[in-house]
């Protein structure tokens, strides 16, 4: 190899390097920014206190569980959502409606086994304020003083947030009043928003508490009822982090508890601090706790809907199958298909629109998209519905 060509190829080579090392700071910058929320001893003092009525609560769940012939519309809790979307004051950034949707369907896949469903609650309220686009956690007044509804969880989905250090985080709950707020990027991941609506629902870190510690519960789970999260189908966490999960979701660290047993904690946890494309699932007790806690919640969560105000949810129900798709359609199904014209979208998550129509005989062709994700969008004269599914 001459010396300009070696040259040349080592240049390259160089620039590779530092390509590489650019996007492997960034993403491990993504997944380092964690959630801000912090569990007061005032919270677990308050939870405590609650227990025996909690429990209560905890019976009807498993009831409605092993109740082989639920009655859907009896079990299900209509939880409303205010979205409030911070944007620059010519309108021209914030998240956008279909990504709102995507994150509340989202929602409402993960938490359906803790008979919830989430509703956004009378529109979007935008918020057209460059200083808020920027918002630094300890600033909540600013946001609720003009935009705050009372017995709905609000949400308020901003560019960027940062803690009193200046750290970008994903987002925070204040338990005083019912707001989250969220990143934006972080609203579509598919797991941070549930992890935060968990803190909404009582559920601690499977670390625990203290965000400084290590946790005090072991490995082999006899405190598990008392120490880490309270809760016993979680293992003992030692605090996941991106460094210590690789790319196949297994944990690769080696700490050890006070008896010397090394943890092995579930990296799909959502409460964990595991990497956020790993991050899947609840355990059945902790689902058992949102479910309680929620009931006991009264009436700081309006509930008082009736059967009129959902009419028009009478697209939720369609079911679409097989998913993943075979032989290159989807099929639908649902009374509502055949009473009269229910329009659809097919949009990759960039938010593009790759085909639509009218729905027809029950089904849709989708030959022609690659493999991959894709969203379902639904429509009729009163409703939109946002599905996903895999091709």
């Amino acid at each position: 190899m001459s010396q300009v060509k070696l040259l040349d190829f080592n240049i390259k080579l160089i620039l590779f390097s530092i390509i590489l090392s650019f996007s492997s700071s960034i993403l491990s910058q993504n997944e380092s920014q964690v959630c801000s929320t912090t569990t007061s001893e005032k919270f677990i003092e308050y939870y405590n206190s609650i227990k025996n009525q909690l429990s209560v609560f905890e019976q009807d769940f498993k009831l409605a569980k092993s109740n082989k012939t639920k009655n859907s519309k009896k079990d299900l809790n209509y939880i409303p959502i205010k979205a409030h979307i911070i944007r620059s004051e010519d309108g021209s950034t914030g998240l956008t409606e279909k990504n709102l949707e995507v994150a509340i369907a989202n929602l409402n896949e993960i938490y359906a086994q803790a008979f919830m469903k989430f509703f956004l609650f009378e529109g979007i309220n935008y918020i057209d304020n460059n200083e808020l686009s920027n918002f630094r956690k300890g600033n909540e007044k600013s946001l609720i003083t003009a935009n705050y509804v009372p017995n709905t969880i609000n949400i308020y989905f901003i560019d960027s947030i940062e803690n009193a250090l200046g750290e970008s985080i994903c987002g925070y709950v204040e338990q005083k009043v019912n707001i989250i707020i969220m990143k934006n990027s972080c609203s579509v991941n598919d797991s941070s928003l549930a992890h935060e609506m968990g803190h909404f629902f009582s559920l601690i870190h499977t670390h625990g508490a203290s965000n400084t510690k290590l946790t005090s519960e072991f490995v082999d789970g006899s405190n598990c009822d008392t120490d880490g999260d309270g809760i016993c189908d979680t293992p003992a966490d030692p605090k996941l982090s991106y460094d210590t999960i690789d790319n196949n979701c297994n944990y690769i660290g080696n700490l050890t508890d006070a008896h010397g047993d090394v943890y092995e904690p579930d990296t799909k946890n959502i409460m964990s601090y595991s990497r956020k494309s790993c991050r899947s699932n609840f355990t059945e007790q902790q689902f058992t706790r949102i479910y309680a806690y929620y009931k006991s919640m009264g009436d700081k969560l309006r509930s008082d809907f009736s059967d009129d105000y959902f009419a028009i949810d009478k697209l939720a129900k369609v079911k679409i199958y097989p998913n993943p798709v075979s032989n290159g359609k989807i099929h639908l199904k649902s009374v509502v298909l055949e009473s009269e014209p229910v329009y659809y979208q097919i949009a990759n998550f960039q938010g593009q629109t790759l085909s639509n129509g009218i729905i027809s005989n029950g089904e849709i062709n989708v030959n022609h998209l690659s493999s991959g994700s894709y969203l379902l969008i639904l429509n009729d004269s009163n409703t939109k519905v946002v599905k996903k599914f895999i091709k």
